[in-house]
């Protein structure tokens, strides 16, 4: 890969998969990373509500209600942009849920664009979740199954479904951060 060639992965995954640990070990590679949920809570912020869970997702919803599906992925772009202008040439997208999402990033990314997806066995992400101690995280298994019905809902099954690559990540930490700078590696070198 050349060094002016512009390379954005977006990352997917259900939660607790370690799209953000893939992210983490991007990021020590020289990739910038662009969070989708990040985009939303600066618009939280913007429209001067306090950032919590529930007013972030009440924000993206009105914003796909208003704009389309492809809300969040038009504003995450234009931050895309901007990094692109300042010489940035490696960026993550963490946190792609929907195809329109999808078809949003390929439209205006183009070629630059490909998606890896980070799958783990259910039981082992509620307990990553659990062990996160996040104030969202799931009390019981049944809260975590309303949550993925809620992620499926969105689209997120497809969007793993019809990814370029699938990281499994049901091992341990070092066994995944293996097999992220292997596929990292391997992405690199792809012209």
């Amino acid at each position: 890969m050349t060094e002016s060639k512009i390379r954005i992965i977006g990352v997917t995954g259900m939660p607790g998969s370690g799209k953000s640990v893939f992210a983490d070990h991007a990021n020590n590679r020289g990739y910038q990373t662009v969070v989708m949920g990040d985009v939303v809570r600066a618009k939280v912020l913007e429209y001067g509500y306090d950032p919590t869970p529930d007013t972030s997702r009440k924000v993206m919803m009105e914003l796909r209600e208003k704009h389309g599906e492809e809300a969040v992925a038009h504003l995450t772009c234009q931050v895309i942009d901007k990094l692109t202008e300042e010489g940035n040439n490696k960026i993550i997208i963490d946190g792609i849920r929907s195809q329109a999402e999808v078809k949003h990033f390929r439209k205006h990314l183009e070629d630059n664009f490909i998606i890896v997806a980070i799958h783990v066995d259910p039981l082992i992400r509620y307990d990553r979740l659990k062990l996160r101690g996040r104030s969202d995280a799931p009390k019981t298994e049944k809260d975590f199954a309303k949550r993925d019905e809620a992620e499926i809902s969105l689209g997120l099954g497809e969007t793993i479904a019809f990814s370029n690559y699938i990281l499994c990540n049901n091992r341990t930490i070092d066994s995944f951060e293996e097999l992220s700078l292997s596929l990292l590696e391997d992405l690199e070198k792809v012209v």
